[in-house]
């Protein structure tokens, strides 16, 4: 009799965990296969800006950008069933860290990492993250600056590479010929 009970108790658990593991691990998998009601949600500690996403290792990481109540931008890191998440504050031009770009501290610490933002920042419009040709996370901020204009800025995380950043002018069409 005991016997059936401890294997009914870690059939219990089992199929627990694997209902854990398929609602919260497989992402949005779940919504695929069962529709709009069994959707992944994230709950982000303020008012969303943007969002991105890419593979590594065989999960999906989602990188959620927005405003949180202490009037920071922050860019926070979800993966699929893992509580290592990274998170970037964005401060203004001269209060940041140009040593450490990288969320890996982050993900282990449960601190943030504070990326500057441009001297010329306005507003910002929305921040991608991607995978290098290296895999190395990039971290791509657009913005209007403080004279209008769109620009995009790679934040890249190596010592050589951070000064190596690339720069994207983005010019709005409003139909007049010029």
């Amino acid at each position: 009799m005991k016997k059936k009970i401890v294997i009914g108790i870690i059939l219990v658990i089992v199929i627990s965990l694997g209902g854990l593991y398929f609602f919260y691990g497989l992402g949005r998998t779940p919504s695929r296969m069962l529709g709009k009601s069994y959707r992944q949600v994230i709950t982000i500690p303020g008012k969303f800006i943007d969002i991105s996403s890419y593979k590594l290792d065989g999960s999906t990481i989602k990188d959620i950008t927005f405003m949180a109540d202490d009037g920071f931008p922050y860019t926070q890191e979800f993966k699929d069933f893992s509580l290592l998440n990274g998170t970037i504050r964005w401060v203004p031009y001269g209060t940041g860290s140009d040593f450490i770009r990288s969320r890996v501290l982050s993900r282990w610490t449960g601190g943030v990492v504070n990326l500057e933002l441009p001297e010329d920042f306005q507003e910002m419009l929305g921040v991608k993250v991607g995978l290098s040709t290296s895999d190395e996370r990039v971290k791509n901020l657009v913005y209007r600056t403080k004279d209008g204009r769109i620009l995009y800025k790679e934040y890249r995380d190596g010592i050589i590479d951070r000064h190596m950043e690339g720069w994207l002018e983005i010019k709005e069409n409003d139909g007049v010929d010029k």
